[in-house]
């Protein structure tokens, strides 16, 4: 094998071992913020109460009173936790809700605006319970 086989070889083999790390889910480090979330959000002159269950990076989020996103369990995505924000992604009946909530001092609220059908979202959220 020439060093020209050689050098491509293992240029190819760099170029897969890249694409397969870059397909691997990204798990986000929420192990300060695990558990249930509750509280209220508004949106203009609508409002109702939000639960978010927060595990592993991962979890779900539930709107009372929200006609067109809908009222079920919706799964996270896009998670990311910077030890001071949450971000999340959201895909309601009307689509995709992004919000980013900031985590107070104590760890036990958070409160953060979101976008969803090009509309404000605020949510006020307080931890049930502790881990």
């Amino acid at each position: 094998m020439t060093g020209r086989n050689l050098l491509r070889m293992l240029g190819a083999a760099l170029v897969l071992a890249m694409a397969a790390m870059a397909g691997r889910a990204h798990t986000a480090d929420t192990a300060a913020i695990d558990g249930t979330w509750e509280g209220p959000w508004y949106r203009g002159m609508s409002s109702g109460r939000a639960t978010f269950h927060i595990r592993d990076g991962g979890g779900s989020m539930q709107l009372t009173n929200a006609e067109s996103f809908g009222d079920g369990s919706k799964p996270l995505s896009g998670v990311a936790f910077d030890g001071k924000a949450f971000k999340f992604r959201a895909d309601g009946g009307g689509g995709p809700m992004t919000a980013t909530l900031k985590l107070d001092e104590k760890g036990d609220q958070m409160k953060g605006m979101g976008k969803y059908e090009g509309f404000g979202v605020r949510f006020e959220l307080t931890r049930v319970g502790r881990r």
